[in-house]
């Protein structure tokens, strides 16, 4: 699927690594729903309250050392399937990082003046 937008074309596809042809200005979004999480979330259906709650906690705190601290900033509040489901649910989407030591941080900054600054003043490889 492929949508005309003001700086180009962007392509919508099942690959597994995003491409720009800069030629044509091209660049290819992908978006990949694992079978395990949709079974994950069919099992464990978080809400949209807590999934907000979830990003209200990573904009606050900007990263956590484990799901255990994130919970424990829940006040236990959520039950740690549901939590995992909404955890994954953030990481497809792009919005927060999975670290190698274990620790989960918030990469997502919409209308961010400074990060698009700095985009803008980037130098394309």
């Amino acid at each position: 699927m492929s949508v005309e937008t003001k700086s180009g074309k962007i392509t919508f596809s099942k690959n597994t690594t995003p491409e720009t042809n800069s030629v044509s200005k091209t660049t290819v979004r992908h978006y990949t729903i694992d079978v395990n999480f949709k079974k994950d979330l069919d099992d464990y259906n978080p809400t949209l309250k807590s999934v907000l709650k979830i990003e209200e906690l990573f904009q606050k705190h900007g990263e956590f050392d484990s799901k255990s601290q994130l919970s424990r900033a829940l006040g236990g509040s959520m039950k740690m399937p549901v939590l995992t489901v909404i955890l994954k649910y953030l990481k497809s989407l792009g919005k927060i990082l999975d670290n190698d030591d274990g620790s989960w941080t918030w990469i997502f900054a919409k209308d961010n003046k400074k990060l698009r600054k700095s985009w803008d003043h980037a130098v394309e490889l």
